[in-house]
């Protein structure tokens, strides 16, 4: 009776301890002892009172013991090997300064107790403990060397024992009590996590049907808690044939384990309305009473797919723009450039960024320029217009740049996005043009056009001033015998000349222009004398008179000029008319090379 009820709690206590330990049904080895180990052992040591315990595997090799210098000893005695290894308990009453069964001297009265450890009939490891008992014992050995009978002592001596039990069986009861507490305060946490989550979390059974459904779940699926349970996992995904052969797919994860756990894939998900909606799943399983139960996380990543594309794109404009795009932060740095932007500035995007877009300055506009720029930008959040920068060569180019704000969430700038289209071509484009629209192609001079222009500007300060404004109109005599002698080029070639022989004489605010042919009209604007005039007329009258060497040909014009004077004929537009009338009249006048207009003479 007495060793049934010692080997009885034994293999309970041992059994506890084998499953508190986590050792299930594998072999005994060293890889199970772990800082965990120890510390559940520990405890077990305090809660039965153990003296010592070591962990034996099937071999006899102590893997692990509470006094550290018996762990890589083995235990070669037949009765480990016949007995304990068959599937045997075996213990042992030791006194104190008694051996043990593996011959060591003990300090304390102890119940040494072999526990073996089975898969079906397979010896797997085992158990020895000793059960302190010196206090316990004390008055049972009292007993026995004073009792007046041996069945008496015995009779004492099993009721002792009985009470020893009993009082280990306390702590193993009490120590069921706070694992109990600890698992319920655990299932308390995962639930609230589970509860809680973000993330659809589902288990399923070994069959595939679903066994719990937590409230993202519903959100995601749209399927009620009761409406979900039995369903299978493939339900709530697009699986496609192909998926039966792709080892990444969620049916390989599925049915080969070696995958299960190992990452992330990404499936179509369908939801209660049929709708379908990209998500990502992990799936791991979990062995449950020998069957094998799965743990799904699924996350809906609809808006994370949405933000990606939108990226996507963000990037591929970047990438395809014909115009620069340069992204600075909230304090000007630059963070981002595409390749038009280095196309353009010939600076990659490992030299610019971190740097400000005043690198690019080309130093044709004064600071002010910025700071009208830069008050405008942070007033109104943009910003548009024409501005000179400087390539990395040293080139300056010119630009149409528009800057625009980023706000953030909370209205204030994060970044400043400056998109600028380069114009030196078109800048040149547009000044030939203005070029042909409004000089002579020939000699450069100011063309008709140009020359009204001018005229009307030159009267309206000469009002403002009331000063005076001639208008002198003047063309070549013996040009044809030229142009018929020598040829259309030389012709060409002399009233270039001739263009920059009026111009040299004439100030720099005033306009030289030719009308055609070899007729050319200058305005003199802001005079106060005619004398003034006819000292200009006769300079130019010397200009052109003087021979003229094109090509080795000397060649030999002169000219007559009519003179229409502001304000003395208040029509702007017939000024030109006017000195033309008065040139002709030069020419039939052959002593006066200068000629005014009627009214200007009567005035005189």
């Amino acid at each position: 009776m007495l060793i049934t009820v010692v080997e009885r709690n034994a293999k309970l206590s041992a059994g506890h301890m084998r499953n508190m330990l986590g050792l299930g049904n594998q072999p005994i080895n060293a890889d199970l002892i772990d800082p965990m180990f120890k510390h559940h052992l520990a405890m077990l040591e305090k809660d039965y009172a153990l003296w010592k315990a070591k962990l034996f595997n099937a071999d006899g090799l102590t893997v692990y013991s509470t006094a550290e210098e018996d762990i890589g000893k083995y235990n070669k005695y037949s009765y480990f090997h016949e007995n304990v290894a068959a599937g045997q308990t075996y213990s042992k009453l030791v006194t104190k300064q008694a051996t043990t069964m593996e011959g060591e001297t003990v300090p304390r009265d102890v119940l040494e107790i072999y526990v073996p450890m089975m898969d079906g009939r397979k010896f797997l490891g085992a158990f020895e403990l000793y059960y302190d008992i010196t206090e316990d014992n004390r008055a049972l050995l009292t007993l026995i060397r004073h009792g007046t009978s041996l069945s008496h002592s015995l009779s004492l001596f099993i009721m002792i024992l009985l009470l020893i039990v009993a009082t280990r069986a306390g702590f193993d009861v009490r120590r069921r009590q706070q694992v109990q507490d600890q698992l319920e305060e655990k299932e308390m946490k995962l639930s609230a996590m589970r509860e809680s989550a973000q993330d659809a979390i589902i288990t399923t059974n070994q069959q595939g049907r679903i066994e719990s459904w937590n409230p993202a779940a519903t959100r995601i699926f749209g399927y009620q808690e009761q409406e979900a349970l039995g369903r299978t996992i493939f339900d709530l995904v697009r699986v496609s044939k192909s998926d039966h052969g792709n080892d990444q797919s969620l049916i390989g994860f599925m049915k080969n384990e070696s995958q299960i756990g190992e990452g992330v894939i990404e499936q179509i998900g369908v939801n209660r309305e049929g709708l379908e909606f990209p998500l990502e799943m992990s799936i791991a399983y979990m062995p449950l009473r020998d069957q094998k139960h799965t743990v799904c996380v699924i996350r809906d990543v609809t808006e994370r797919k949405k933000s990606e594309e939108q990226l996507r794109l963000s990037h591929q404009v970047m990438a395809c723009a014909t115009e620069g795009i340069l992204i600075t932060d909230k304090q000007e740095r630059i963070v981002s450039v595409n390749d038009a932007f280095t196309e353009i500035t010939g600076y990659s995007a490992e030299e610019v960024i971190g740097e400000k877009p005043s690198l690019l300055r080309s130093g044709k506009h004064p600071e002010d320029f910025f700071q009208t720029m830069w008050t405008e930008i942070k007033e109104k959040g943009f910003w548009q217009g024409e501005i000179w920068n400087r390539r990395k060569d040293g080139a300056v180019y010119v630009e149409w740049l528009g800057i625009s704000t980023v706000l953030d969430e909370n209205g204030d700038p994060s970044n400043y996005v400056g998109i600028f289209t380069e114009m030196t071509q078109r800048k040149n484009q547009q000044v030939e043009l203005e070029r042909l629209a409004f000089y002579d192609p020939l000699t450069g001079l100011a063309n008709r056009l140009l020359l009204q222009d001018r005229l009307e500007q030159s009267c309206s300060h000469a009002r403002r001033n009331k000063s005076m404004v001639a208008v002198l109109f003047l063309d070549l005599d013996k040009f044809k015998i030229v142009n018929d002698s020598f040829g259309h080029e030389t012709g060409d070639l002399l009233l270039q000349e001739v263009a920059r022989r009026i111009s040299a004489v004439v100030r720099e605010g005033d306009t030289v222009a030719r009308l055609g042919g070899d007729e050319f009209v200058v305005v003199l604007r802001d005079l106060n004398t005619i004398d003034a005039m006819e000292h200009v007329s006769n300079k130019i009258i010397d200009a052109v008179n003087q021979p003229i060497d094109i090509q080795g040909n000397q060649c030999s014009v002169d000219t007559s000029i009519g003179v229409a004077i502001y304000p003395h004929h208040q029509q702007v537009s017939e000024l030109v008319k006017l000195a033309d009338l008065a040139m002709y009249r030069a020419k039939r006048n052959r002593e006066k090379k200068i000629c005014f207009t009627d009214l200007v003479e009567m005035s005189d």
